[in-house]
């Protein structure tokens, strides 16, 4: 077994603490990610026919390329969780944990019994950290859904037709990631807690307070006046260029006369028909029947680069694959290489956090399917013997 260098080890402000992650799937996987990044030693709990991530294209070198990007900075243990040995190799785990991470529909922990009552029986000071589709409790608590159900539910889908028309789902899952995001400052709030107390708890977030907390804005509702002015800001859109398109947000007054002088247009930004931001939304229509004719006048670049020059936000539109390569990405060091076992070197986007004293690190790219499971066996205390035991009863893979 190859010993662990000081390469492979976890670096930021959460080194020491050690996370038990049983997640498939977004949601959970990329929280424990998250916390991986930020220095904690993460151990990626898998049946022994992976994480049903894992079968999702497209594929490089066979492993799937969403699972790389909600996978890296994690030991990967393959364990047969319906098995006593597999939950007793789990346990041990729990013993030297700090945190737990499940996305199972409820009940199905209570099955594989890594519920709470279990785990902090073995381990009270654990954080457990559950992630669902709609949460615990409720009419809705046992209903299976993915990010595409919250928001067409959570009336994310429905806003677009602001912007396109008609309903549309975004291809980013704004749920899943921002139950990630939830999952990792709550578990950051309980591992606070317990340093000050000696308390370990269980918290729960779900795709359902996810996609309305990620929309705010819109989950702000008067229950004795009635709303004024049409809702909305503009002009912040699309505009076709000579070319292509380009985004332009220049919804306050400066901005606005901004874009209107840079357009060759200044009557059109000391108009006081369109001199707030209100008027302007009120004559949407109308304004971009204006605005239009000038954007095709010249392309995408060109528009940027005077823009940009004038301070005005725009951007144009770009695939990830462009963006990927950007020189801002680049300067943001936000796409680095790591080395994968299968598929050799693979470009990630890079921590999304800077610390100026405990930066974290990108150690290891996402592990094969049990990949790790016999040096982390043997970090709970299993010898050889026991190990071949478990292979030969089928409770961990074959070598």
């Amino acid at each position: 077994m190859k010993p662990r260098t000081d390469a492979d080890l976890p670096s930021g402000p959460l080194r020491g603490v050690k996370v038990v992650d049983f997640c498939s799937f977004i949601a959970g996987a990329y929280s424990a990610m998250l916390m991986g990044d930020l220095g904690a030693e993460v151990i990626k709990v898998e049946p022994l026919t992976g994480d049903l991530a894992r079968a999702w294209g497209p594929f490089l070198a066979g492993e799937s390329r969403f699972f790389q990007a909600w996978n890296r900075n994690k030991r990967g243990l393959a364990v047969d969780l319906l098995s006593l040995a597999g939950r007793e190799v789990v346990y041990e785990l729990v013993r030297r944990a700090d945190v737990v991470i499940e996305n199972f529909r409820p009940g199905v922990t209570d099955k594989l019994k890594i519920d709470y009552p279990t785990l902090s029986g073995i381990n009270p000071r654990i954080i457990y950290c559950s992630s669902t589709a709609f949460g615990s409790k409720g009419p809705y608590s046992r209903r299976p859904a993915y990010d595409p159900v919250l928001q067409v539910m959570g009336g994310a889908a429905k806003e677009n037709t602001r912007y396109s028309g008609k309903v549309a789902i975004c291809s980013v899952a704004v749920s899943d990631y921002q139950a990630a995001m939830l999952a990792v400052a709550g578990i950051n709030a309980a591992l606070y807690h317990r340093e000050k107390t000696g308390e370990g708890q269980k918290l729960e977030t779900s795709l359902l307070q996810a996609v309305m907390s990620v929309q705010a804005h819109f989950y702000c509702q008067a229950l004795e006046c009635e709303e004024e002015g049409p809702l909305g800001i503009y002009p912040y859109r699309l505009f076709e260029t000579k070319d292509d398109l380009i985004f332009v947000g220049a919804p306050t007054n400066k901005f606005w006369r901004i874009l209107c002088q840079a357009m060759g247009a200044t009557e059109l930004g000391e108009d006081p028909k369109y001199n707030s931001n209100p008027k302007r939304v009120a004559h949407r229509d109308e304004l971009t029947d204006k605005l239009q004719p000038y954007f095709r006048q010249k392309t995408t670049a060109e528009w940027e680069a005077l823009l940009v020059e004038r301070g005005v936000p725009c951007g144009p539109v770009l695939s990830h694959g462009e963006f990927f390569t950007d020189p801002q990405v680049e300067a943001m060091e936000m796409n680095p290489v790591l080395d994968h076992p299968t598929i050799g070197p693979i470009r990630v986007f890079g921590i999304p956090i800077n610390f100026g004293k405990t930066p974290g690190r990108l150690q290891r790219a996402a592990p094969t399917l049990g990949q790790h499971t016999e040096e982390v066996l043997r970090e709970i205390g299993l010898d050889a013997q026991r190990i071949g035991t478990l292979r030969r009863e089928g409770v961990i893979p074959e070598k």
